[in-house]
Parts: structure tokens; sequence; C-alpha cells
């Protein structure tokens, strides 16, 4: 089982994939119906998107999680499958480049409208369409070359242009300072649409410097293969549904939402740095990936909760916080993780 492609057939094979078939609105209508229901969706037939389709909670529970990344024992126990993974990822493997990819069926450089995608407005509280929830942020350090492979919240705010919320100690963060001192834009790329061991991997915390194509390609058991992209000196999985190539400008701010947050409440970034795409790059049938936040126990909660068991969550802020939501990630206690959540926003407030 390879890419997003192959996870879905395993999902659907296994009868944990639900279709649906009938028409869904990309304004609010698929994010309320992810929230809703809680299973991996595939939505076939979308308002105003004639022939694309749109895939959302595939890591809705750890068994789903356990799949995702090859193992299909219907009896597995949580504690199982941690160790699987705190095993593969200690045993990482350098990924290869390529030549040939289907992501490069379809190259957009100029004119470029990130709206012939089907974003989703994943809900009312959200300010705008969030064209990243579920990807790859690929950047490198200006400085000493090394790789960072994130998942980074971005709202779409001109049809080339998006935000890019990231935290002040974040990996990315320190690399767009460092092209910042130097007044120099910083090459990143996006892959939406990927093998979702890729996205465990990006979604981790492991070490500045640390790659995390190399982390995957632990829990893939093989290399992940990378094309070259075409406007930025980067490298993008393969098997990429859609890949978005740009720069972060240096010195510009921008707000980021109102969105609705993990904690299931309105949050705001007025700091966010701005992404200016330079291409758009995408499959001839490519399907969107995305994930609804806000809901306990979201696929974005079971993943952090696998993660929290291996030492590999951060949440960048008051370290009590951090200590408290890694103690409830690590029991699964969901609502009462979104609860301090809510509390550190409103302490922040006052």
């Amino acid at each position: 089982m390879t890419g997003l492609r192959g996870f879905i057939a395993a999902l659907e094979e296994r009868g944990k994939l639900k279709r649906v078939y009938e028409e869904v609105n990309w304004k609010y209508e698929i994010g309320a119906i992810a929230r809703e229901t809680g299973a991996p969706l595939l939505f076939e037939k979308i308002k105003d998107y004639p022939n694309r389709r749109l895939f959302a909670n595939g890591l809705a529970d750890y068994y789903s999680i356990a799949l995702a990344i090859g193992i299909q024992d219907k009896e597995l126990r949580f504690g199982d499958l941690v160790e699987t993974i705190r095993r593969s990822l200690g045993n990482p493997i350098e990924p290869i480049l390529v030549e040939n990819s289907s992501v490069m069926e379809n190259c957009i450089t100029h004119g470029i409208n990130l709206e012939v995608l089907p974003v989703p407005w994943w809900s009312n509280v959200d300010a705008g369409r969030y064209i990243g929830t579920w990807h790859l942020n690929i950047s490198r350090d200006p400085e000493t070359g090394s790789r960072n492979v994130g998942v980074y919240r971005m709202q779409i705010i001109a049809p080339n242009q998006t935000t890019m919320s990231v935290s002040p100690h974040s990996h990315l963060a320190i690399q767009i300072k460092k092209a910042e001192r130097k007044d120099e834009a910083l090459p990143m790329a996006v892959a939406i649409g990927v093998d979702e061991r890729l996205v465990i991997s990006a979604a981790s915390a492991p070490g500045y410097g640390c790659d995390e194509y190399a982390l995957a390609g632990g829990l893939a058991r093989r290399p992940i293969e990378l094309i070259r992209c075409t406007t930025q000196p980067l490298e993008v999985p393969a098997d990429s549904e859609i890949v978005i190539e740009g720069l972060i400008k240096p010195g510009i701010r921008v707000q980021d939402g109102p969105f609705l947050d993990y904690a299931g409440i309105p949050n705001t970034n007025p700091h966010a740095y701005l992404f200016e795409v330079t291409a758009l790059l995408f499959r001839n049938d490519f399907i969107f990936r995305g994930t609804a936040v806000g809901r306990p126990g979201a696929e974005d909660h079971q993943l952090y909760s696998v993660l929290s068991r291996l030492g590999l969550t951060d949440f960048h802020g008051s370290r009590i916080r951090h200590l408290a939501q890694t103690f409830l990630l690590r029991r699964r206690a969901f609502r009462l993780f979104q609860f301090t959540g809510r509390i550190g926003k409103l302490v922040r407030g006052r």
C-alpha cells in the first residue's frame, strides 16, 4: 500500500470508508459533515467542482493510523501501535529522487488561482477557505541547507497568496527568521494528498535538522520517492496529488483567521507570514486532502495521541500547558485536552 490512493483503497477494503455520492457544498457543508461523521470520508460530488473529489477523516481512530503504516491487525492494541511506530522512526531511511510523477500532468505558472481546487470553507467560524489543514510544508534552512517538513495552517487570502500560520518557536519560523535577516524570501513547497506516513512524520517534533522524509521512510520501510520542484530549489513526494510552490515573503505579516481551532473555539493569528505561489501542479484526477478540526477525538487529536506517547509533540507554548496537554493526549482524554486549550486562550487573553 502506497500513497493516498492506496490508503483509501485499504480503508474501503476493510469497510471503514464512507463514500458521499450526494452533491455537497464546499462552503460549510463538507466541514460540518466531516465533524459530524468522524469516519473516513470520500466526497465524490462537490458543488462548483465537477469531477473533483475530497478525502477527510483518514486517521479517524488508531486502527486507521495502524492501517496507514501498513498494519492490518484488527486486534491491535494502542500500546502495540505506539511501539511499532517507535521502532520504525528509530530506523530512518533516506529519500531518493525520481524523474517522473503524475502530479506533473498539470503545471500552472501564470494566472494562478488556488480556487481551481475544491478547497472547503471548513466552518462558519472561519474567515475563509483553508487550503492547508492536512498536508506538508517543505523548506530548507537558508544557511545550513537542512530540510524541514511540517504541517502549518494556510488560509487563501488572494488567488495566488495564502497565510502561513507559524509558531514563533517552530522549525519553519527559525528558517524564516534566518532568511529575513538577509531580507530574502524563503522558498517553500506544499504537498497535498500524500502518503499518510509522511503527514505522521511531518506532524512529529524531532530535533531541528532532522529530515522528516527519512522518518517517513522508516515508517514505510522503503525510501520515499521525491521529485524536484519546477520553480523552487526543493523536493516533494512523487505521489503527491497536488503541489504548490512559492515563496514566504520577508518582512510581511498578515492576519490568519479567525478560524476554528483544535480546542473547538475561534482563534486568530494577527502575525502570520505571507506565502506567494509561483507554481501549481496537480494530477488530472487529483483527490484533495484536508481535515475538519474542532471535534473532540478528530483525526488531529488521534494522531497527536500517538505522537505524545512517543515524546514527539511540542505545542510551543507554556511548559505547564504542554505537560498537561501531553498527559491528557497520552490517555486519549480528548475533551479535557480541548478544555486546557480553551483555558490557555482565556489566560493569554487577560
